[in-house]
């Protein structure tokens, strides 16, 4: 059985995080999703705090136990979804987190590699998926140095040991109109930049999971025949 954990932030940069409201309306939808990945959806939002994450995610896998993890976050700069696969062994907090820290503070992992490679199949398969429903997506390989790159980080150093079939990506996501609007974040306040939806980012998760699931099954079924061969 496949079973996913989706996480979220919460409130960062002086207010809401648009991945814990992407989280309230998936969760909202948790029987409609569980259906559509033919398996257990799990949700998990943690407090943006580079010292406090690692305890967290740890406690959410164990809670879940999933073979797949999407980590998602607020990307201020960006105007599309964008799929990580590329994690840094580098915490450096251009925004304070929520105890106030800032600037560089060390790696992830002491003596830990420079870089992980994300390990969710097909991310340029998925990407292509979701902006064939309408909602711009493309795979990227700088998640950047926040808590969104060290989560994932994370996720790939502990999947290994938790599930040899737990794979992990990050979804980084856009500001919603509202966060524009009300530039919160204030340094986001630039003209013709429309933000996205919570609709579309709803619609690209689904999106994302239908390809996964669907791509999980040909593999799965080219093994089986390669098996009986």
């Amino acid at each position: 059985m496949v079973s996913l954990l989706i996480t979220a932030f919460g409130r960062f940069d002086g207010g809401p995080n648009c991945s814990e409201r992407l989280i309230g309306r998936l969760t909202r939808d948790r029987r409609a999703l569980a259906a559509l990945w033919d398996g257990p959806v799990a949700f998990a939002t943690f407090e943006v705090d580079s010292e406090m994450v690692e305890a967290a995610f740890a406690e959410a896998v164990a809670k879940a136990r999933p073979t797949h993890v999407l980590l998602t976050g607020q990307a201020a700069s960006r105007e599309t979804l964008a799929l990580e696969r590329v994690a840094v062994n580098r915490r450096d907090l251009g925004v304070p987190d929520a105890r106030g820290r800032t600037g560089f503070i060390g790696p992830v992992r002491d003596n830990g590699p420079d870089r992980r490679a994300a390990t969710w199949p097909d991310l340029n398969g998925a990407a292509a998926a979701v902006s064939a429903e309408g909602v711009p997506a493309a795979v990227s390989d700088d998640a950047g140095t926040h808590l969104c790159n060290q989560t994932l980080y994370l996720a790939l150093e502990a999947g290994p040991r938790a599930d040899p079939a737990f794979v992990a990506t990050f979804l980084h996501l856009p500001l919603l109109p509202e966060q524009i609007e009300a530039q919160i974040p204030q340094a986001v306040g630039r003209d013709g930049i429309a933000g996205m939806k919570l609709d579309d980012m709803a619609r690209a998760v689904r999106a994302f999971l239908v390809h996964t699931r669907r791509a999980t099954r040909r593999r799965q079924k080219t093994h089986h025949n390669e098996s009986l061969a």
